[in-house]
């Protein structure tokens, strides 16, 4: 079974797979919904190992290297997905523990096949795009990983839990991103820091209003007691979605902040 670790603030309500602990089982989830996205999003983060496509990979490699440099002890992957930063800083960083969480039941179980099982997947969802049996090979069997499924809005952890929190790709897909940017600082410790890489893709209007141009995004880190060190615009990253080379094309803020003591969170929502 999956080790609960010492730093969860509460039990899980049911277990997946007997390994895979939820947090979050009522959670709503597209990835969940539509058949064969587990697949597609897995070739989009791994495309460079299966496709040699490496469109994505200038953005993956540059949010490593930022959890690489703060030499941390432990480290939370909010919406890790398939678990693509982990799976480049984990071998590397033994001493390191790392925790992954998605919403998405399913990603959660791909996630673990993939950093901890080590177990080759087939990926038919492929098929749909040109792409016929492609399977990914390149799982890692790494024991200081730890996955579990849960809300990014309602983490199941321990405050000041955390060297380093990762959201890749996640601010603009949680229903209130606020909340979700203070509960990943409820679990920071002080000193800590927030790696984010967003590409502003919201749905709602208000968060549009709320976090872009991007210096509103950095007004609000700074105004939670964050101190950005690292600030970079215009980061390509780009989702090859079919065996024809069309893609979906972001620009995205990658950004890396300290947070300086105890993080300005609002009262309980």
């Amino acid at each position: 079974m999956n080790v609960l670790p010492e730093f969860l603030n509460r039990p899980p309500v049911e277990w997946m797979d007997g390994v895979i602990p939820l947090f979050a089982p009522e959670a709503d989830s597209l990835y969940d919904r539509r058949q064969g996205s587990v697949d597609i999003y897995t070739g989009i983060a791994y495309g460079a190992k299966l496709f040699g496509v490496d469109a994505a990979e200038g953005l993956y490699e540059q949010v490593a290297a930022l959890v690489r440099a703060a030499a941390p002890r432990r480290v939370l992957d909010v919406g890790c997905g398939p678990g693509r930063i982990v799976h480049d800083c984990a071998a590397a960083m033994a001493e390191c523990e790392f925790a992954c969480v998605d919403i998405s039941r399913e990603m959660a179980r791909r996630a673990w096949r993939i950093l901890v099982e080590g177990r080759e997947i087939a990926l038919p969802g492929w098929e749909y795009r040109g792409r016929a049996g492609v399977v990914f090979r390149g799982g890692l069997r790494q024991g200081n990983v730890w996955v579990g499924q849960a809300d990014a809005l309602d983490l199941p952890f321990a405050g000041a839990s955390f060297d380093v929190v990762v959201a890749a790709l996640v601010l603009c897909r949680v229903r209130d991103p606020r909340r979700g940017l203070e509960e990943m600082l409820r679990v920071l410790r002080p000193g800590g820091r927030l790696v984010l890489a967003t590409p502003f893709a919201f749905n709602d209007p208000e968060h549009w209003r709320k976090f872009w141009p991007s210096g509103r995004l950095r007004g609000v880190l700074e105004g939670l007691g964050l101190l950005v060190e690292e600030w970079v615009e215009g980061v390509q990253y780009e989702e090859g979605i079919d065996a024809n080379g069309n893609s979906h094309c972001y620009r995205v803020t990658v950004c890396s902040c300290q947070l300086e003591g105890k993080p300005s969170i609002q009262p309980s929502h």
